[in-house]
C-alpha cells in the first residue's frame, strides 16, 4: 500500500514538472520567425533583382552589338565590286543584264524595281534623316556584295550556254543575282569587264548557276562571283509593339533586332581627296552619297522590360542629354566604319 502511494506520488510530481509554453514564449518565437522569414525574402528579392538586372544589361549588351555588327559588316560590302575597278559614271565596264532578267518568272518574285536591283546607277548608299523611322529614325540603304565568293572552273561555258560551273555554289540560292569578274591578267587582249546576272536555279550535283543570259565573255578561272544585294536598316514597330530594328533584303523588310530604339547616323564626307573624312553630317546635308567615303552610326538599345532600375536613367544619344520616361536599361552604341570600296577611288 506505500509502494502504491510512493508512485502516486511520483506521478504527480512528473505532471507538475512538464508545463506547457506560455504566451510570452509563443511572442517571443513569432517575432524570431518573422526576423527570419524577413531576411529571407529580403534576400530573395535581392537576388531576382539583381538577376533581372544582370539579364537585361546582358540582353541589351548582346542586342546592341549583334546589330552594330551586322550594319558594320553590311557597310564594309557595300560598293564591292570584287576585282574590278568599277566607275560610275563609265557603265560600259559591266554587262548588267538584270533588267532583262526580272520578270517575274521566278516563283515569288516581284519584277523589276530600278531603286533596289538597278546596282550601276544607285548609290551604294542612300540615308534619310529624321523622316522615316520610329523615334525620329534615320534609315540607310547599302548596296554592294555579300561575304565571301566562289571562282570559275572548267568545263568553261561559252557566251550563248544558260549555266557557269563553279568550284562552289554554298553561297548561291534560286533568285539570287550573281556578280562575275574578270580577276586575271593573261590576256592582255580582253579588258578587266564583268556581267551582273540573274541567277535562275542552282544545280547543287554539277556545282552550276543557272541563268538566261547572254554573257559579255567567255569566264575561266581567273574568273570569281559573288552575290549581290540591297539592303536597307530602319527602325520601326515590332511584333511586340515595342521599336525594334528592321533589316529589308531587296525591299522584303523584316524585324531583326528587339530593344533598338533609335538609330541615328552621319555621313563622312572627304572633301580633300586624301581617303579621309573631313566632316561628318546628317543624309540631309550630303550633296552627293557617292563621296562618302565612312560612316558613324549610333544606336540606343533598351531591355526589354520595364522597371529594371530604381529610377529613370538619364544618356546622352547623338549629343543631347536625355532623361527616359521609364526605368529600363539603356546603352548607346556607336562605330565608326571605313567604307574601304569608297576610299581611293573618288
Amino acid at each position: 500500500m506505500n509502494f502504491y502511494r510512493k508512485n502516486q506520488f511520483c506521478l504527480y510530481k512528473n505532471r507538475r514538472k512538464q508545463s506547457g509554453i506560455s504566451l510570452v514564449e509563443v511572442l517571443v518565437s513569432l517575432v524570431i520567425s518573422l526576423f527570419l522569414l524577413g531576411g529571407i525574402i529580403q534576400v530573395f528579392l535581392g537576388n531576382k533583382a539583381t538577376h533581372k538586372f544582370s539579364s537585361a544589361l546582358s540582353q541589351v549588351q548582346e542586342n546592341g552589338r549583334f546589330a552594330m555588327d551586322a550594319i558594320s559588316r553590311d557597310l564594309r560590302s557595300a560598293g564591292d565590286w570584287g576585282c574590278i575597278n568599277f566607275n560610275p559614271t563609265d557603265a560600259t565596264t559591266i554587262n548588267n543584264t538584270t533588267i532583262n532578267n526580272i520578270n517575274n518568272n521566278l516563283v515569288g518574285e516581284e519584277g523589276y524595281i530600278a531603286a533596289i536591283h538597278d546596282f550601276i546607277a544607285n548609290s551604294p548608299i542612300v540615308g534619310t534623316n529624321d523622316i522615316d523611322g520610329v523615334n525620329t529614325s534615320d534609315t540607310i540603304t547599302l548596296s554592294g556584295s555579300k561575304p565571301g565568293q566562289v571562282n570559275v572552273r572548267a568545263p568553261f561555258s561559252a557566251t550563248t550556254m544558260n549555266y557557269i560551273t563553279t568550284n562552289s555554289i554554298s553561297f548561291f540560292a534560286d533568285g539570287d543575282i550573281a556578280l562575275i569578274t574578270r580577276c586575271g591578267s593573261n590576256d592582255l587582249l580582253i579588258p578587266q569587264e564583268a556581267d551582273i546576272f540573274r541567277v535562275t536555279s542552282v544545280d547543287t550535283s554539277a556545282n552550276r548557276l543557272n541563268h538566261t543570259v547572254t554573257l559579255s565573255q567567255q569566264y575561266e578561272n581567273d574568273a570569281t562571283i559573288m552575290e549581290l544585294q540591297t539592303v536597307a536598316y530602319s527602325i520601326e514597330e515590332g511584333a511586340s509593339g515595342e521599336p525594334a530594328l528592321f533589316r529589308s533584303l531587296f525591299n522584303d523588310n523584316q524585324e531583326f533586332i528587339e530593344g533598338v530604339e533609335n538609330m541615328q547616323i552621319l555621313y563622312g564626307i572627304d572633301t580633300t581627296s586624301d581617303a579621309f573624312a573631313n566632316q561628318y553630317v546628317t543624309a540631309n546635308n550630303v550633296a552627293n552619297f557617292r563621296n562618302v567615303v565612312s560612316v558613324r552610326v549610333m544606336l540606343l538599345v533598351r531591355s526589354f522590360e520595364n522597371f529594371v532600375i530604381d529610377q529613370a536613367q538619364t544618356y546622352t544619344f547623338n549629343g543631347n542629354v536625355v532623361m527616359a520616361s521609364d526605368r529600363r536599361i539603356r546603352r548607346v552604341f556607336t562605330n565608326t566604319i571605313a567604307l574601304r570600296n569608297r576610299i581611293g577611288i573618288l
